[in-house]
């Protein structure tokens, strides 16, 4: 299964602030350790996998979350796991309607893509680059994970609330932790051979993002190392350079003030630009849907899947949340992404899965396929199936990029 992480620490949700725990694994290719058994080169190729309900008991130490973890590990991702609000020692509670954890799992995927465009991998050896390969940030998640997967908003429009972040915000901060701790790696990776290298390292600490707390705030654990993060974090943000905007105050005010400057980290022109890519394994569409969110949109009572050229009025009648979960599936066809299920899955209402799943592959161009893996449960306890979810998903993260 996974190793130790290379990193194991904590982010700001970007919804409230909440504390949710995450970790970092690095592939063979960057860990630079002696014998590696991987002569590949690195191709900044990243995967987030989000875990089940967590009511339910679900967390990053889930079982199939591993195996999806370390299947996309093992092909030369660098993996990220998180816990959601209100699993396992994240901070609050989990939601009625997802939308908290939707901005959880978009605080993540925001983290990783600047990780990874700060990290540097070892020495590459002559000619070993392959330029051809795009970087890529595949969006996975099992069960509820997978639910939450599906609904979240195209990696574009993620992204554009990093561009440029007021500091001492949430934006901010996972901005700056990332530099660092890319920094940081690429330190431990490059630098002579290290018992650091094989151990995961415990960094973050407390969420605590306004002014006077976000950097400065007294330790209240004793963890040395949750310090120093939050210490290199403070440093890195005093050579960073800021703009200044001015902050729109209050438009009925007549006192005469002038309008406050916002200092903001600047928008990073050359960002890696990734390539999108979707894996969503046994989502608990049509039966388990209402009972675990309640209020959360159900992509099957709901078709609006966009076609290419379509009609201009339809779009002009729907309402923002119609729009939104229109772009939320569109995703799904415009880039690589697939659904695994099983067959004799519990929490699925399969007839309409396969609805779901034929309309998103028979849409024109769509790059959307589906693997149901017969005799498989929600669970993936059943004999066999195991073996089954791995090789689709290692088929997946190795066949996109092949076609590329």
């Amino acid at each position: 299964m996974l190793p130790p992480p290379n990193l194991s620490f904590t982010l700001p949700s970007i919804h409230d602030n909440s504390k949710l725990d995450c970790r970092v694994y690095h592939p063979a290719c960057l860990n630079g350790l002696p014998g590696s058994s991987n002569p590949r080169p690195w191709q900044r190729r990243a995967a987030v996998v989000a875990h089940p309900y967590a009511p339910l008991g679900g967390c990053y130490d889930d079982p199939i979350v591993h195996l999806i973890a370390s299947t996309l590990l093992q092909s030369g991702f660098v993996v990220m796991t998180f816990n959601f609000r209100g699993a396992s020692s994240s901070g609050a509670h989990t939601s009625w309607t997802s939308k908290p954890e939707r901005a959880d799992y978009m605080s993540v995927a925001g983290f990783l893509v600047y990780y990874v465009h700060y990290l540097q991998p070892p020495q590459r050896p002559p000619n070993a680059t392959d330029e051809s390969v795009p970087p890529t940030l595949l969006s996975a998640g099992y069960s509820y994970g997978a639910m939450v997967t599906i609904q979240l908003p195209p990696l574009d429009s993620i992204l554009s609330h990093f561009t440029s972040p007021a500091t001492y915000t949430a934006l901010a901060d996972i901005r700056l932790r990332a530099q660092h701790l890319a920094e940081q790696q690429t330190v431990i990776s490059t630098a002579p051979s290290s018992p650091r290298k094989s151990l995961g390292m415990r960094v973050g600490g407390d969420e605590d993002t306004s002014p006077q707390h976000i950097y400065d705030r007294p330790r209240t654990r004793s963890f040395d190392r949750e310090e120093r993060i939050r210490k290199g974090v403070r440093d890195l943000l005093s050579r960073t350079k800021l703009i200044q905007t001015r902050h729109d105050g209050d438009p009925t005010s007549q006192s005469g003030k002038p309008q406050r400057q916002e200092p903001r980290l600047e928008k990073i022109d050359d960002l890696v630009r990734f390539r999108s890519a979707y894996l969503v394994v046994s989502p608990p569409l049509g039966i388990a849907t209402n009972l675990a969110t309640m209020t959360f949109s159900n992509p099957f009572s709901t078709w609006s899947i966009r076609r290419r050229g379509g009609s201009p009025s339809t779009k002009k009648h729907r309402t923002k949340e119609e729009e939104e979960a229109a772009e939320a599936e569109e995703k799904f066809i415009i880039n690589p992404a697939l659904a695994i299920y099983g067959d004799q899955d519990g929490f699925l209402a399969v007839k309409k899965m396969r609805d779901w799943t034929n309309r998103l592959s028979s849409a024109e161009g769509s790059q959307f396929h589906d693997v149901q893996v017969s005799g498989a449960g929600h669970f993936w306890v059943e004999e066999g199936v195991l073996h089954k979810l791995r090789e689709a998903v290692l088929s997946f993260a190795t066949g996109f990029s092949r076609d590329l």
